[in-house]
């Protein structure tokens, strides 16, 4: 009976530290930089914006991991219809994303969302399929929009009725991103 206690016991600690290792997934992460694309393109009128972030992540590193860089896309759509003022404040998102590994190491396919906001930004979501697959993915980036100060301001012509303003329509993303 207390040889069958004992192995019982020893049976228990190792389940234990078996899901306590299997939990504890190791962590990748990569720089990224890429280009933003707005669309229709953000002014003084609230619409829907379909947004797509091409990417290269370099110098990727961490436990367990061979793959050292990739390129990616995200297909994005604000989840309510946004202005010039979502530059500002912030405007959520959500989508896809497809990690492209490089030849032979597949591609991670998942969900994610990024706020869209000139400045500072994080983004979150999860690998559905390929390498990493259950894993995690966060971002943490900074957004710089071409004309996102004057977004929404008329363009003032000496001599000359205003010209409406441009459209956003163009960014870029720089920064991190992790997967663990």
């Amino acid at each position: 009976m207390r040889k069958m206690l004992l192995t019982m016991a020893v049976i228990a600690v190792a389940a234990l530290g078996a899901t306590a290792s299997a939990s504890a997934a190791p962590t990748t992460s990569c720089e990224n930089s890429g280009t933003v694309k707005l669309s229709p393109g953000l002014n003084n009128e609230a619409k829907v914006q379909n947004i797509t972030v091409k990417g290269t992540l370099s110098n990727c590193a961490g436990e367990e991991n061979e793959l050292t860089g990739g390129k990616y896309v995200a297909h994005l759509k604000t989840t309510e219809a946004v202005t010039c003022e979502a530059l500002t404040s912030g405007a959520a998102t959500e989508g896809t994303i497809v990690i492209k590994w490089g030849k032979g190491n597949g591609n991670s396919n998942g969900t994610f969302s990024q706020s869209l906001v000139e400045g500072a930004s994080s983004g979150s979501g999860l690998v559905e399929k390929g390498p990493f697959e259950g894993g995690t993915i966060s971002t943490a980036v900074t957004e710089s929009f071409e004309g996102g100060a004057g977004c929404g301001v008329p363009i003032e012509v000496e001599g000359h009725k205003p010209k409406a303003a441009k459209k956003v329509k163009k960014g870029t993303v720089a920064g991190t991103l992790s997967i663990s």
